[in-house]
């Protein structure tokens, strides 16, 4: 009886390590597609401006709309852009809020890049920490 529960709690460290390593690495996919959306909000938007005159908060409110939380999955340095790019938008004529954009999105571009990177490297190292942790673990605890 003692070794049904030694193997079911070695069983249950393994699982709950293995779904850490796999929700780190969903973490690094969450912020990619995150990045990405964000881009496509913003060459919306540089969109909108250039073929409408509408005030800039109705068209800010119309291309973030499919953008939700827009802060969720971000790094530090990820918010810090989007939020530059939010304190002084629409304080200039339109072409200058287009270059804004081009800028931000080259910004963006930047990030995203690294966001691959990042996962490619890090998503099978974090799932294989993730198993062989909790194998260790067990390992260590016969």
């Amino acid at each position: 009886m003692t070794g049904l529960f030694k193997l079911s709690g070695f069983g249950l460290i393994l699982f709950t390590t293995s779904i850490l390593g796999f929700l780190k690495s969903e973490s690094l996919n969450l912020r990619l597609k995150k990045l990405v959306s964000l881009k496509t909000a913003i060459t919306d938007l540089k969109q909108r401006i250039r073929l409408t005159d509408t005030e800039i908060d109705k068209l800010i409110s119309v291309s973030f709309k499919n953008v939700k939380d827009i802060y969720a999955n971000l790094e530090k340095s990820d918010a810090e852009i989007v939020e530059n790019f939010f304190n002084d938008i629409g304080m200039s004529d339109t072409e200058a809020e287009i270059n804004r954009c081009e800028l931000y999105i080259s910004l963006l571009d930047n990030r995203i890049t690294d966001a691959e990177k990042k996962y490619c490297e890090l998503s099978k190292l974090y799932k294989s920490i993730g198993f062989w942790g909790g194998a260790f673990i067990c390992i260590f605890f016969m």
